[in-house]
C-alpha cells in the first residue's frame, strides 16, 4: 500500500467538490480522483482548473481549440465559461468520483424527514 501510495502521489490527487456547477453529475462533498496535467485532454473530459489568484474548480471541455486552450463549462451552467484554459492552468484531468456528497445529502434529508414526521415522546414529568 505505501508503495503504490509513493508511485501514485505525484500522479494523482484528490479534490473535494464544493459547489454546483457541475451537477447532476457532481454534487457539493463527491470526492473527485485527477490525474496530474492536461495530456491528453478531450472533449467531454473533466478537468480541474487551477488559475493563479483565482480558486479552483472543476468544469467539462467543450470544446479544445486550435491553440490547444480548453473552452470549459459547468454542467449545470448555461453557458461557456467566459475565458478559455490555457494548458499549463490544467491541474488535472478527472478520473473517477466517489459520490460522497450524495451520501452525505441522503442522510442530512433523512434526517430532516425523521425531525419533521416522527413524534417525539413528552420528556415532562
Amino acid at each position: 500500500v505505501l508503495a503504490l501510495l509513493w508511485w501514485g502521489a505525484p500522479r494523482a490527487g484528490l479534490v473535494f467538490v464544493g459547489g454546483w456547477s457541475m451537477a447532476p453529475a457532481l454534487c457539493p462533498g463527491d470526492l473527485v480522483c485527477y490525474r496530474r496535467g492536461a495530456s491528453g485532454v478531450r472533449e467531454r473530459d473533466m478537468v480541474l482548473v487551477a488559475v493563479p489568484g483565482t480558486p479552483a474548480f472543476l468544469h467539462r471541455v467543450v470544446a479544445v481549440q486550435l491553440d490547444g486552450a480548453l473552452r470549459t463549462k459547468g454542467d449545470a451552467n448555461d453557458t461557456a465559461d467566459r475565458e478559455p484554459v490555457a494548458t499549463p492552468d490544467v491541474a488535472g484531468v478527472g478520473v473517477g468520483v466517489v459520490p460522497s456528497g450524495r451520501v452525505l445529502h441522503a442522510v442530512v434529508m433523512g434526517l430532516r424527514w425523521c425531525y419533521n414526521h416522527v413524534p417525539i415522546a413528552n420528556t415532562r414529568r
